[in-house]
């Protein structure tokens, strides 16, 4: 098979991915009462809440506190699962015990995630040291990344197919979208209307009758919510600011007194306000990225910009100028992802069939 390439525009626009043919209610983290206290019963042993539903430990959240610790990138520090193969298992006794309906609904919802990027999901047996642990819940939460051991995913709306992809995500190492280090660009933080922190008595954390106390440091004493809007990890993020992401906060989260507590700027704001924090489906980006970090096997990646040493994965593409140089290392029936909008040399006639997608904006194929 040959095709001759002269000039291509390629947008993001093409490649938008179906979303699950099963109907799910339209859901925001908006909606939901985060936890009083940071400290549940049914965490993984040594970790507490922050955030409404990510996992740390316990020493971790104490330095939160002291304001010197900073949650590892998405990319980076946060371990990843090894050979793109994550172990899973279920609480089948006690009251965390999963019902044999719900676990079809946890399994359902790694398929989900299994059809958009390069993971396997599987039952864990006796050699996995590291596995997802489900665990019935009257909440929903996950560490970020791989911890080391049996790690607790806690989900409360089994009904919600993307609630329990939200939290698998999470262990998977994702942090929330208004985590990232360039979110000021496009959201803004109101801090008087964060439990804990606002001017008003209704919203100043205390024990007295009115005042917000959702948040507690780990003597039990009521302190500001608003560590829960930190900026996470560095700038390893990829793509633009994904407002339409089932990983962002909805817009009155941790919110005092039903006011916002964030705000999406102009000239964003009129579309993507009252959308923020949706829970019925993956956005694009949302997809990309976890293929990203979990590719399947043909998956190669390029960006002409990129300074390391280049092998075609997502952390380290490769950087040709040229598609025909990209291409040579692409398997036959492969895709090529290219990361950032440029012009590449590309002129040709080229024999090996390939899926090219450009997926963070235009990229110019030509001379």
């Amino acid at each position: 098979m040959k095709f001759t390439i002269l000039l291509i525009l390629l947008t993001g626009a093409s490649l938008a991915l179906a979303q699950d043919a099963q109907v799910q209610p339209a859901t925001s983290d908006k909606d939901i009462r985060w936890p009083t206290s940071p400290f549940q019963p049914d965490l993984t042993p040594g970790y507490v809440l922050i955030e409404g539903d990510i996992q740390i430990r316990l020493d971790q959240y104490e330095a939160l506190l002291k304001g010197g610790f900073e949650p590892n990138a998405t990319i980076g520090r946060v371990t990843l699962w090894a050979g793109n193969t994550v172990p899973y298992d279920f609480v089948t006794s006690g009251g965390g015990a999963v019902s044999p309906a719900n676990q079809t609904a946890a399994v359902n919802a790694m398929n989900a995630i299994a059809a958009r990027a390069g993971l396997t999901f599987r039952v864990a047996v006796a050699g996995d040291a590291n596995r997802i642990r489900f665990q019935d819940s009257t909440f929903n939460s996950s560490p970020v990344g791989v911890q080391g051991g049996p790690q607790i995913i806690n989900i409360a709306d089994w009904g919600v197919q993307i609630i329990i992809c939200h939290e698998i995500y999470h262990s998977l190492g994702f942090w929330h979208e208004q985590s990232r280090l360039d979110r000021d660009t496009y959201i803004t933080i109101n801090a008087n209307n964060i439990c804990g922190s606002g001017v008003s008595t209704a919203c100043t954390a205390g024990t007295a009758p009115g005042q917000c106390c959702w948040c507690v440091d780990t003597s039990g004493n009521c302190i500001s919510c608003a560590h829960n809007f930190n900026i996470q990890g560095d700038s390893s993020y990829y793509g633009p600011y994904d407002f339409d992401s089932m990983m962002h906060y909805g817009p009155t989260a941790f919110s005092c007194n039903g006011s916002d507590t964030i705000t999406v700027k102009a000239p964003w704001n009129a579309q993507w306000q009252g959308v923020i924090g949706q829970r019925n489906h993956f956005s694009y980006y949302d997809a990309i990225a976890c293929r990203g970090l979990y590719p399947f096997t043909n998956d190669r990646w390029l960006d002409r910009a990129y300074g390391g040493t280049p092998s075609g994965t997502f952390q380290q593409p490769f950087n040709n100028t040229s598609l025909a140089g990209a291409l040579a290392g692409v398997p036959n029936g492969g895709t090529l992802f290219i990361k950032y909008g440029s012009t590449y040399s590309a002129v040709g006639t080229y024999g090996t069939p390939v899926t090219i997608h450009a997926p963070n904006g235009a990229v110019t194929l030509g001379n």
